[in-house]
């Protein structure tokens, strides 16, 4: 009998080792042929408008006019109302993003969706176009994907436009001010383990079986168990939603102590934008709906956010600060802000090096410094390089149309590649001008691409939106056309116009100027227009007509109420009435040649 040796320790390591990923093999084939999933999609809750209340949307069913019905936003959406089925003879586009792509600061006719309108309208006259934004404020890739699951249930999209990437960082710049460094890097480093994980089917039955579950809303532990260690934040997939956080329940970490943004951060930002809305176009590409990917424009001279310095390096690097602060503009700044960044990799020290370049005309190395500036701003709330870098790597990806980087459009408008505030009117949300530039790359991409829309007409989409991003610039006061009332207000002592901020409740102001002025003794038919315009950019259709009709009743002349009727009707997809209205307003203006236009596209569609 032969005597056998006990194997090696390498060899019983490697056995050890082969069987465990047998092992772990045949489980995770097992749990796939009997049906179980993988994780769900991950979202969040850190901001009061996510996901908290579904639905998408509402649909509205209208009184006044017998089988229509609308659709009227379910979250923090921009779009106005749309038909709740497809029309004959239309081309409906989806926008999704943050408030970037929502408008913030104006309402929907002066976000760029609206603008996409405009000029696909004008380069394909038989169909109807139908641009509906979905932006929604402080949405990142998390919020997009669900919306896009949402979405992908209603029928009859065309294309879908996402202009995101500023929001990526959100999450985590909100966790650092209630976690102390080290439990905000093991959060980091846990949801991208997580991310890793997700279609492992081992992975989501032990994450279901083992995984610290939220809490329930209401109940006596509520905010004892945020459910960090397995990521579960906000609603999932098979558990209840729970609210956005009450994040001062934690208490706040002091600013000079939190979590640094850096590399790891930006890894997930990056990472994560990647896993969502590949996501997010695979959905589309299975129902045959391209996808076209932009990467948001930033504004360079947004002051970033930084946190104090502690230490004797941080002593040096503020005292350093400070001295180039008062050589501001001169040649002796420039070393004392190199010395401290020599320090710290420092939002505010990059920015002001950028700064001070830019005052000795050495134009050519700014765009360098604002951009690590924006790299390394402790409030993230811009897209930084590495997110761009994956939104641009999208190119070339089945079911992407086209990858447009609208930050390099927006930089080749000047000689100094700089993107101010004429294009971005605060830190990231593209001015009225900004608007019209996003519109016209968007029409260039797609021209000739897409079936469903033909071959353009020839409309030279340049000089168009050279023309057109001038005119609001150009006005003095509201412009009172439905399709064009952006809710900018105008102010003679002041060059630009004035943006109005939802969150501050300026559209609540304008809606309540509106109905007070309709509620006074002998109301004009222009308050009774007015009151039209803002209830149906409310989602009161039938009490936005019955303004009008009261408008033209107190002036027959008023011919514009009869306009912003038949494209409140095209809206909604009352065709008929549409039309109705349309040939009113020309034959009471016919020299009005939006009017005429407005008349014969309806005449057109079927």
């Amino acid at each position: 009998m032969t005597d056998r040796r006990p194997l090696s320790r390498g060899r019983l390591a490697a056995f050890s080792l082969v069987t465990v990923v047998a092992f772990v093999g045949v489980a995770e084939l097992g749990l796939r042929l009997v049906g179980v999933e993988g994780a769900p999609d991950r979202t969040t809750t850190w901001f009061s408008d996510h996901i908290l209340n579904p639905p998408l949307w509402n649909e509205v069913e209208s009184e006044a006019l017998p089988g229509v019905s609308w659709m009227a936003r379910g979250q923090a959406h921009h779009f106005k109302p749309f038909p709740a089925e497809k029309p004959p003879g239309s081309f409906r586009v989806a926008v999704f993003g943050g408030s970037a792509a929502h408008g913030y600061g104006t309402l929907e006719p002066g976000a760029f969706p609206h603008r996409v309108e405009q000029l696909l309208q004008l380069q394909y006259p038989a169909v109807d176009v139908q641009v509906i934004n979905m932006g929604t404020i402080a949405w990142s890739s998390q919020q997009l994907l669900w919306g896009a699951r949402e979405l992908s249930k209603m029928p009859g999209w065309d294309l879908v436009l996402v202009y995101s990437g500023h929001n990526e960082l959100l999450e985590l710049s909100s966790w650092k001010s209630y976690m102390e460094p080290g439990e905000h890097k093991r959060f980091t480093k846990t949801l991208l383990l997580h991310q890793r994980l997700e279609g492992s089917r081992l992975f989501a039955a032990g994450r279901r079986l083992f995984g610290t579950k939220p809490v329930a809303a209401g109940t006596s532990d509520e905010h004892k168990d945020p459910g960090l260690s397995t990521g579960f934040i906000g609603p999932h997939e098979g558990l209840d939603p729970i609210p956005a956080r009450v994040l001062d329940q934690y208490g706040a970490v002091p600013p000079e102590e939190r979590a640094k943004m850096g590399p790891l951060e930006r890894e997930y930002a990056a990472r994560t934008y990647t896993h969502n809305i590949g996501k997010l176009v695979d959905i589309f590409r299975g129902l045959d709906v391209p996808v076209v990917i932009m990467n948001p424009a930033p504004n360079d001279y947004h002051d970033p956010a930084a946190f104090p310095r502690t230490g004797k390096k941080g002593e040096r690097f503020h005292a350093l600060m400070e001295q180039a602060e008062a050589k501001a503009g001169s040649h002796e700044a420039e070393p004392l802000l190199r010395e401290a960044l020599a320090l710290f990799d420092s939002p505010e020290a990059y920015f002001a090096l950028a700064q001070n370049l830019g005052t000795q005309a050495k134009q050519s190395e700014r765009e360098e410094y604002y951009r690590e500036a924006r790299r390394w701003a402790e409030y993230p709330n811009r897209v930084v390089p590495e997110v761009t870098e994956a939104i641009l790597d999208f190119e070339g990806r089945a079911g992407v149309l086209a990858v447009l980087d609208i930050e390099e459009h927006f930089r080749r408008q000047n000689e100094a590649r700089i993107v101010d505030y004429t294009l971005v009117y605060d830190h990231c949300h593209p001015s009225v001008e900004g608007s019209f530039l996003i519109a016209g790359e968007v029409a260039k991409a797609v021209a000739g691409k897409l079936d469903a829309l033909g071959e353009p007409t020839d409309v030279d989409v340049d000089a168009w939106v050279e023309r057109r991003r001038r005119e609001p610039l150009e006005r003095t006061d509201e412009d009172p056309r439905l399709w064009e009332w952006s809710g900018l207000t105008y102010d003679p002592s002041m060059n630009d116009p004035i943006y109005i901020a939802d969150n501050q409740g300026d559209w609540e102001a304008i809606r309540e100027r509106h109905e007070a002025a309709v509620a006074a003794p002998e109301p004009t038919a222009m308050d009774w227009l007015w009151a039209g315009n803002s209830r149906f950019y409310g989602y009161e259709v039938d009490e936005a007509l019955q303004a009008w009709a009261e408008a033209r009743r107190l002036d027959p002349a008023l011919c514009l109420a009869w306009a912003n009727e038949a494209y409140a009707l095209r809206s909604i997809g009352a065709r008929e009435r549409a039309t109705q209205a349309a040939k009113q307003a020309t034959s009471c203006d016919p020299s009005n040649a939006e009017y005429a236009a407005e008349s014969a596209l309806l005449k057109r569609l079927p």
